[in-house]
């Protein structure tokens, strides 16, 4: 399972501090989850679970026990970043690195539940939306 612990500094696909918050993705973003591009976190938004969800199983083909387990991954995920977005103690940077985390998790989570063919599409579309 990989970990793309090197990338941390890279921002994250979908998060930021905005007025009203809702779910992970930014609007350049070519895969729907994972690091993106040199964009830093606080200037992304959250996007909608279900559209990533659409996109995800579109994109990788998921079968419906692949849709049922991402999509608690995901919404998991959401409930999270929430959270440390509630969280007025945390300085921006902290906060940034502990979202960067609960991403790459997510994603490690979501290729465990990957077929092989899968899981090199999946790969390379974060590699895709960090450069």
């Amino acid at each position: 399972m990989k970990v793309f612990y090197a990338l941390v500094g890279a921002a994250l696909l979908g998060v930021v501090i905005i007025s009203s918050p809702v779910s992970a993705a930014p609007a350049n973003s070519i895969s729907a989850s994972g690091p993106a591009g040199d964009s830093n976190v606080s200037e992304m938004r959250l996007s909608d679970t279900h559209k990533e969800l659409r996109h995800l199983s579109k994109h990788l083909k998921l079968n419906k026990d692949q849709r049922a387990e991402v999509s608690v991954i995901l919404q998991e995920r959401t409930r999270e970043i929430r959270l440390l977005f509630d969280v007025e103690s945390l300085s921006q940077e902290n906060r940034d690195r502990l979202v960067t985390k609960v991403f790459y998790d997510s994603d490690a989570e979501i290729e465990t539940l990957l077929r092989d063919k899968q899981k090199r599409k999946f790969d390379k579309d974060l590699k895709k939306t960090t450069n």
